[in-house]
């Protein structure tokens, strides 16, 4: 829409180009499998029979990585903390962020979160406000700084 600018959009769209590409030439660490797509803590319901996983629309059978690059994001975007994520890593014996491939998966991921975010700032002042916020950390090469929901 009007909101976003054009060279912003742009931005975007060369982006996911290139990191589409790059995906392709990618050498997994672990074994592709299921994955969640959205892997965070909200979309895994407890109940009384158990854990139940939510919000399936982007499950697929890919590289795990894309997964645990989800986690990584959450502590070095959107706040989780540094020790959450490390018991995490220890507990699952790896950490994806010492994977070569990394940069990839977590580049094609921020992309994809600014658009997601785009379609929600015609009508939503602090979606452009984070958007603008997404976009100019990527730009600036920046991946320290904090994104937060709208």
């Amino acid at each position: 829409g009007d909101a976003i600018d054009p060279a912003d959009a742009a931005y975007l769209r060369e982006r996911r180009d290139g990191f589409a590409a790059a995906a392709a030439a990618l050498v997994p660490h672990l074994p592709p499998g299921p994955i969640h797509g959205d892997a965070l803590a909200r979309n895994v319901h407890v109940g009384p029979e158990g854990p139940v996983l939510v919000d399936l629309e982007t499950f697929s059978s890919d590289l795990r990585e894309h997964d645990l690059v989800v986690l990584a994001l959450s502590r070095d975007r959107y706040g989780l903390p540094a020790e959450a994520y490390d018991a995490f890593t220890q507990a699952y014996g790896w950490d994806v962020r010492e994977w070569d491939g990394c940069g990839v998966l977590r580049g094609a991921r921020e992309t994809a979160s600014c658009a997601w975010v785009a379609q929600h700032a015609p009508s939503n002042a602090a979606a452009l406000t984070e958007f603008r916020r997404r976009v100019a950390s990527l730009r600036d090469g920046d991946p320290s700084v904090r994104w937060y929901p709208f």
